[in-house]
């Protein structure tokens, strides 16, 4: 490659299709040589050293970051001293199913996992010599086949536990929320719910957790395996909720032994909502002004018997003949009833916010919320409004959530053991 002389900075160094050709060139040449230096040590036989036969070709291409390279994989002869035994190629199984550069599926799934199907393919093909099998539905595809991989391991292996000299961090803090997503199939619902969750530990570490409601059949798994990779469930474990009754439910399944708490805002929501029509000018005349503040300042201390008993009080004197067929007391009635049916339910779960807030312990359910924003919405609804499918969906989000919590590479240093190789020398080098 020859280079013009200096005349302005626009030609100074090399351009981008430059270094594109450049390094598919050396990809090829490396490939190219690395196989065919696998291919003659495989020739010989494993039990007697003898150099087999080649019986044929067949053509193979392998993709990569760094663009295709087309190969010629030999067919050996079975040797002499291995007639019983089954043929060995010149590749392995995997190999033979899939000719795919592990990390060209990682950084595919990276990216897939933040930006649309079709953004992170024109995004890889404007960087990186990515060959012809790079389209939007292709990343689609490999991420999903990736996601499909996590999803079997939930509970196809048990989790290994750390190193007995490596302290475990204990989780102190468990939080699950629902968001939703536009179905892709307006006859099927015109959405789908996701639930999202976040661990926190008690050394700064923190995982997600994310799964489709309706598809996911090993939710109760899914958070135990989440809890069981974070470190030991702490004794003084508090699960929060938003008070949604199968969200409390799947929580009391995985965690009994925990406490759980009910958010603050999502309580005091409720109540302004009753507060604003119960002190509006309309009902100003009609009913008790002051019955919110007492709510709250009884709620506030951790008093959830009195305060179902001021809203009981509440309910009966809506229910009077002379209050009757007025629409504010309707709207009252409703709300108050509302309220104390959402109090009844969460009653264990009702603590004395005051204390926690003065011991600078958590009330609500904030860290929750931004697990969602992250998780659901930043990918799926809000900045990117899109049509999903439940099972699509479900395999991304386990893919996303690696990705989030930093483990997708340790995933595929997992699934190929020399994955790191390059990075290794990488270093040393450096």
């Amino acid at each position: 490659m020859t280079r013009p002389d200096v005349s302005e900075l626009a030609t100074l160094g090399l351009s981008l299709s430059e270094s594109k050709q450049l390094l598919a060139q050396l990809q090829h040449e490396i490939v190219t040589r690395q196989f065919e230096a696998t291919t003659q040590q495989r020739r010989h036989c494993g039990q007697c050293g003898t150099k087999r036969a080649i019986k044929d070709f067949h053509g193979a291409r392998f993709r990569s970051l760094f663009g295709d390279v087309e190969l010629r994989v030999p067919r050996l002869r079975k040797c002499q001293c291995a007639v019983d035994s089954p043929v060995q190629g010149s590749a392995n199984a995997t190999l033979r199913q899939r000719w795919i550069a592990p990390e060209l599926e990682c950084v595919q799934s990276e990216l897939a996992a933040v930006l649309p199907y079709a953004r992170s393919a024109e995004l890889l093909s404007k960087l990186l010599p990515i060959g012809a099998g790079n389209s939007a539905s292709t990343v689609r595809a490999r991420t999903l086949h990736v996601g499909q991989r996590l999803e079997s391991e939930l509970t196809a292996a048990p989790v290994k536990p750390p190193g007995r000299r490596t302290p475990q961090p204990h989780v102190t803090t468990v939080g699950l929320d629902g968001g939703y997503v536009r179905h892709c199939d307006p006859a099927a619902g015109h959405s789908f719910e996701i639930i999202a969750g976040r661990l926190l530990a008690d050394d700064g570490a923190q995982s997600s957790v994310g799964f489709v409601r309706t598809v996911d059949q090993h939710s109760r798994t899914r958070v135990q395996r989440a809890v069981a990779e974070q470190g030991k469930s702490s004794d003084n474990l508090m699960v929060f909720t938003d008070g949604d009754s199968r969200l409390r439910d799947l929580q009391l399944s995985v965690l009994p032994r925990a406490t759980h708490v009910l958010d603050w805002y999502h309580l005091t929501r409720r109540l302004t909502v009753l507060s604003n029509v119960v002190c509006s000018k309309e009902a100003a005349e009609q009913l008790p002004s002051r019955e919110h503040a007492r709510l709250l300042w009884r709620l506030w201390h951790g008093r959830p018997v009195t305060a179902i008993a001021r809203l009981e009080s509440l309910l009966s004197r809506l229910a009077r003949p002379s209050l009757a067929g007025k629409a504010v007391v309707a709207r009252t009635h409703k709300l108050a009833a509302e309220l104390l049916q959402y109090l009844k339910n969460n009653a264990e779960s009702l603590p004395d916010y005051g204390r926690r807030y003065r011991a600078g312990e958590r009330i609500s359910t904030a860290f929750v919320e931004s697990a969602v924003n992250q998780i659901i919405d930043k990918r799926m609804s809000k900045s990117q409004q899109m049509r999903w499918s439940p099972q699509s969906a479900h395999l991304l989000l386990q893919v996303r959530i690696r990705v989030i919590d930093g483990r997708l590479r340790q995933d595929f240093e997992r699934w190929y053991p020399g994955f790191t190789a390059n990075d290794a020398t990488l270093q040393l080098s450096a």
